[in-house]
């Protein structure tokens, strides 16, 4: 206790030094602020008053009105006076209205309103505060002091400690009662204080009462609280009751494991604090529940927590996630800054309780399945009731990333079914979601639901691909091609509800038949199944005019061109074929998407900047380099083979590339004169630069003979063709021939 004391002392010094500057400077601030506001509104009362004045200004002799003779009997008392017969004794005049007192006492009432002074505030609020905290020492002191010369027993320490709490408690609810609610709260709050630290010494400094009957008077002292909040309508009692609650079973402590008391003494104890916040607007008693339950479940996990208990616990966790989503949800529709940021902290809860419950049940594979359907369900559910495209895209990845981890770890026989249930049922859900969106307003596509489309298909054949692969990858290339006509039939009937949604739909299906034809030639062939997939994306994104889908897909195509690159594109594969081999074939699709592109901007980018100008030269010249590092690594290859039997090998090799990029550069040549086209014809100089490059600084170093005559003769004859073309059509490439 004497450190408890101590604590409290550097508590009050820390305070005193270095948090009430702080709070002074802020309250002068406010104070300044009040000030101001006060006197715009004086100036404005001001303002009304003169502009009253004259209403209020009635002439003594006016002349009568046209038709007055015939006014009826029942008007104004004024209008009797005034017009009445000559002789007639007149009626006192009735006193003006006190038009100036009131507008004095609407301003004297106004000052009342602004708030206290910083005077009134020092005095009445932080002598207040300084004040119990050092009653509270001082009261320390004296107990310590008694019992130090044994003045006090054990047994009346306690009951000295919990009389004198019991006292302020009483004493401070009389005072609250009595038009003084800071006061009389500051010293009940102390009261509740002086009450838990007499109970805590009982059981763990004398040893005088068992657990059981410390947990009940803390839990009494706690529901004295809580009914004190509720009766004086303070949120800092509040707070205290709620911290005073969730610290009980800790202060108390002991060795046992009682999980199922311990979480549900929790449960209801955040109901009624849920119940509480609601009722008087306290958003932040929220958040401290939240934060005392979070480090419950921490500290009990640490210290009991056994695989055994994965059912009881996942029960707890679902009903806290339940309780906190639902808090959350409903706090964040009251408009104040205060319970956004309430709420914002609350809508973490579901994906806390999410990552614990995935955790807790990674060993039980049956439960952590129907866990993951049951999240998916309630996510859709929620998204489609709520109208947030977003949030039933959060939930696809929470659900997916460990569902696709657990299907890589447990893939093999035995593991089929539910998997695969799993799988088909996630998809149905996000389908139908999207489907109901799409039916409601088929022309306001939400961002997120373009991505959920195409990672649900994505999603379920990557489950799939992974299941089947395991015991039958013949099946896979089938199971590609039947999603492709899923799709395929999917893109045709919501055609007429949503042109857009079936043209994403339409994109799903040539990815998926792009993944069939990659499957059924080499497994490293997926990259084809990704380039259409980019390749439609990007269409989807003209089409419909959505430059971030065309970005998606652009980048999506890059990542297929690193998968060509990095799946033995530069490396000869064992028992190599020239030309005839899966290499040649992926990288000719890969070309060919790029002239589809290309086509595609021209046809539809008219809306583009420049027409897509810029798009349409990329997607030609890239078209090309892929097309001409194919030729090259072709004949790399073809000559590497040979060389353990050709002793020319290398020498035929680099005559060879040469001969064949001053081809390739004299053909670009061509076509671009002949369609037009300028940087075709940059890209066949910058080859044929190359080409002279590498001949003058390589081979005609390191190379002899017949090959280096081939090279040479080669070249030359291609350049002087090139040549050629540019005088022959130097009017068409001047564009002097119209």
């Amino acid at each position: 206790m004497v450190g408890a004391l101590l604590a409290a002392a550097v508590g009050l010094v820390f305070v005193a030094l270095c948090v009430l500057p702080f709070v002074s400077f802020a309250r002068v601030r406010w104070a300044a602020r009040d000030l101001r506001r006060l006197g715009e509104r004086v100036d404005e009362l001001e303002r009304e008053l003169r502009a009253l004045k004259p209403v209020l200004k009635v002439p003594l002799a006016a002349k009568p009105a046209e038709g007055a003779a015939e006014r009826p009997a029942a008007e104004p008392p004024r209008a009797r006076r005034l017009f009445g017969q000559p002789g007639e004794a007149a009626p006192p005049a009735a006193p003006p209205a006190p038009e100036v007192p009131a507008a004095a006492a609407t301003q004297r009432a106004e000052v009342s309103a602004a708030g206290d002074t910083l005077e009134t505030r020092i005095g009445g609020r932080w002598l207040l505060y300084i004040g119990m905290a050092t009653l509270v020492l001082g009261i320390g002191f004296f107990v310590k002091y008694a019992f130090d010369n044994n003045w006090i027993n054990e047994t009346g320490r306690v009951l000295i400690g919990g009389l004198i709490g019991l006292v302020m408690v009483l004493g401070g609810d009389r005072i609250a009662r009595r038009d003084y609610p800071l006061y009389g709260q500051i010293v009940a709050g102390g009261g509740f204080a002086t009450l838990y630290l007499s109970v805590f010494a009982a059981l763990s400094v004398y040893s005088l009462i068992g657990r059981p009957v410390a947990f009940g008077l803390m839990v009494l002292i706690t529901a004295g609280a809580a009914f004190a909040a509720e009766r004086h309508r303070s949120q800092g009692l509040a707070v205290f009751a709620v911290v005073g609650g969730f610290l009980t079973p800790f202060l108390v402590g002991g060795e046992q494991n009682a999980q199922v008391i311990l979480l549900t003494y929790d449960a209801i104890l955040a109901a009624g604090t849920i119940a509480m916040a609601s009722r008087h607007g306290w958003p932040f008693l929220n958040v401290v529940s939240y934060a005392f339950v979070l480090l419950t479940f921490i500290g009990w996990a640490g210290k009991f927590y056994t695989p055994a208990q994965y059912a009881t616990t996942q029960g707890f966790l679902m009903i806290f996630g339940a309780m906190f989503t639902y808090t959350g949800v409903r706090v964040r529709r009251v408009r104040s800054e205060a319970a956004d940021i309430a709420g914002v902290i609350l809508l973490t809860g579901p994906l806390v309780f999410h990552v614990a419950s995935v955790a807790n049940l990674q060993q039980h594979w049956m439960a952590l399945l129907v866990y993951l359907t049951l999240f998916s369900l309630a996510g859709v559910a929620a998204s489609m009731k709520l109208d947030r495209a977003w949030l039933r895209l959060v939930v696809f990845a929470a659900v997916a990333l460990p569902l696709a981890a657990w299907i890589g770890e447990h893939a093999g026989p035995g593991w089929r079914l539910a998997p695969t249930v799993v799988l088909f049922a996630m998809y149905v859900m996000n389908l139908v979601a999207i489907g109901e969106r799409v039916s409601r307003a088929p022309n306001d596509w939400q961002k997120a639901d373009l991505v959920l489309l195409h990672a649900n298909a994505l999603g379920l054949f990557a489950g799939l691909y992974t299941i089947l692969d395991a015991f039958a990858p013949g099946w896979s290339p089938a199971l590609a091609l039947g999603l492709a006509v899923w799709h395929g039939v999917l893109a045709r009937s919501i055609r007429a509800t949503s042109a857009e949604a079936g043209l994403n739909s339409l994109a799903m299906a040539f990815a998926m038949l792009g993944f069939a034809i990659g499957l059924k030639l080499d497994d490293w062939w997926a990259v084809v199944g990704w380039v259409i997939e980019s390749a439609a994306i990007v269409w989807v994104g003209l089409k419909a005019r959505r430059e971030w889908m065309r970005l998606g897909g652009a980048l999506l195509f890059a990542f297929s061109l690193f998968n060509l690159f990095n799946g033995g594109f530069f490396h000869p594969p064992s028992g190599f074929s020239v030309l005839f081999n899966p290499r040649v074939g992926a990288t000719l699709v890969v070309v060919a998407v790029c002239y589809a592109l290309a086509i595609l901007h021209r046809r539809d980018g008219s809306y583009l900047p420049d027409q897509a100008w810029s798009e349409i030269a990329i997607l030609w010249v890239v078209g090309n380099i892929l097309t001409i590092m194919l030729i090259s690594t072709e004949i790399d290859f073809f000559w590497t083979v040979r060389e353990t039997t050709d002793a020319t090998a290398d020498l035929a090799r680099m005559a060879s590339l040469s001969v064949a990029w001053a081809l390739y550069g004299t053909a670009l040549i061509a076509v671009g004169i002949v369609r037009r086209y300028v940087p075709i014809r940059y890209l066949a100089i910058a080859l044929l630069a190359l080409t002279i490059g590498k001949l003058f600084l390589v081979d005609l170093y390191t190379h002899g003979g017949i090959y280096r005559i081939i090279g040479f003769i080669g070249l030359g004859v291609f350049l002087l063709l090139g040549a050629w073309l540019y005088q022959r059509y130097r009017d068409v490439i001047l564009g002097r021939d119209s």
